[in-house]
């Protein structure tokens, strides 16, 4: 019922992950998707609204995600200016069967400051290290909050293959990164995710 409602009021189905019980909310799931701009949420949300065009649809689901006893919270986010859209990411097979979540609480005002710095300094080495960037968002209406996703190399293999990150001593980068990083956040929290099959990433 929802994906082609979405899929006809033009949302692309970004990606679609539930979160593992290893480390996150358990169940749940996360689910982006893609529109080319703002004036995009004004016509999916006339449509949905009473006397909208799909508003039987928008209705119907609400209904089934009552009787599941499902409960959620929606985000509306804008793609860091380094982020690929959904279609570079499919041209160049990227794979996010596994995923890190992280949503970051920023200092108030500094989301753009802390995805530069997270790009110059941290998105290189984590790279190297098995974790490469999917992409930061930020949280349009959150003066605070940007959140970020890391596709695991080898999936579950990374944490074999790549941890712990550094066994003696962090590299220079990374003790530039914990020294600017403060500065910039006041906090975060990890889930790890995996790819449900609707999901265009896997």
């Amino acid at each position: 019922v929802y994906q082609p409602m979405m899929e006809a009021l033009g949302a692309r189905l970004f990606s679609i992950w539930e979160t593992t019980p290893y480390n996150g909310h358990w169940p749940q799931v996360t689910i982006i998707w893609e529109l080319d701009a703002f004036a995009d949420y004004a016509r999916i949300g006339r449509a949905q609204a009473p006397g909208g065009s799909h508003r039987d649809s928008a209705a119907a689901w609400s209904e089934y995600l009552a009787a599941a006893g499902a409960s959620g919270e929606g985000r509306i986010m804008y793609a860091g200016r380094s982020n690929r859209t959904q279609a570079q990411l499919l041209e160049a097979k990227f794979g996010a069967g596994l995923v890190i979540q992280e949503i970051m609480q920023t200092k108030p005002g500094k989301q753009d400051d802390y995805i530069r710095e997270l790009e110059r300094l941290y998105v290189p080495w984590s790279e190297r290290t098995g974790k490469r960037w999917l992409g930061s968002f930020i949280t349009t209406f959150r003066f605070n909050e940007v959140i970020h996703y890391w596709a695991l190399e080898g999936e579950w293999d990374c944490f074999e293959n790549h941890y712990p990150s550094w066994k003696d001593s962090p590299p220079a980068e990374i003790v530039t990164w914990m020294s600017v990083a403060p500065a910039l956040r006041d906090g975060w929290e990890d889930s790890i995710l995996q790819a449900l099959p609707p999901s265009p990433l896997r």
